[in-house]
């Protein structure tokens, strides 16, 4: 199976903290669903950050499909999802959607079918005319709806069902379902371990900027346990 996202020896650290990645030897196997998990502070931001653009590497080499992510053209093709979005307050649900159409290149003539679909699918349609006026999990929805327009090639999720209620939540799995079955490869950065759990196909957990353990579901959480345990018991062999 080839890496849809490759990193070796990455070190990137914040002067004053110290705090970062070191040396982080980590792939992604494309068309997987990759929970990224580690306690606060781990490190796991700041490796998403690097992939998409926003942090330099110090060191090491990190690709996406087999291309450096400092190579222009690299994240074409590539959804995020933050933590915690943020749209014009003054912007409906379609004129976000449609800017985020015309700038990742979405043709004219299918700009209206694209952003219907996704706004359907994130349960939108009929949602209030002003941003200003949404509810968190609301908000969510529309930044997963934005992720997912023009049917990226990779995904990122940062705690995307935070906020959410369980059918929200079951939402969002049935969508990352959906991206994994047209060949995507969605990351998948979270607390919520039953969700990763429930969603995943490969896990890596990161403590202080380091891989502790990284392999599929079945490979991390032997019969009897769940990952919850296993991620608590890692975490605290190294403290």
């Amino acid at each position: 199976m080839s890496a849809a996202v490759e990193a070796r020896d990455l070190v990137k650290t914040y002067r004053k903290s110290g705090r970062g990645i070191h040396g982080l030897d980590l792939e992604v196997p494309e068309g997987t669903v990759f929970g990224l998990l580690g306690p606060n502070g781990a490190g796991k931001t700041t490796f998403v950050k690097c992939l998409l653009g926003l942090l330099a590497p110090n060191t090491g080499s990190l690709e996406i499909f087999g291309s450096p992510v400092n190579r222009a053209g690299a994240r074409v093709g590539v959804g995020f999802v933050p933590e915690s979005p943020r749209f014009g307050d003054y912007l409906s649900a379609e004129e976000v959607m449609r800017i985020h159409a015309r700038l990742i290149g979405i043709p004219s003539s299918e700009i209206n079918s694209a952003t219907s679909e996704r706004l359907e699918a994130a349960d939108l349609a009929d949602a209030p005319k002003r941003v200003k006026s949404y509810s968190k999990g609301m908000v969510r929805r529309l930044a997963l709806a934005q992720g997912l327009l023009g049917d990226p090639r990779m995904l990122i999720l940062d705690e995307p069902a935070a906020d959410l209620d369980p059918i929200g939540r079951r939402a969002v799995r049935n969508q990352i379902v959906e991206a994994r079955e047209r060949g995507a490869t969605v990351i998948l950065n979270s607390h919520l371990l039953s969700e990763v759990e429930r969603s995943c196909d490969h896990v890596a957990i990161i403590h202080k900027g380091r891989l502790l353990a990284t392999g599929t579901m079945p490979e991390l959480v032997p019969e009897g346990k769940d990952l919850e345990t296993v991620f608590v018991d890692l975490i605290e062999a190294q403290s």
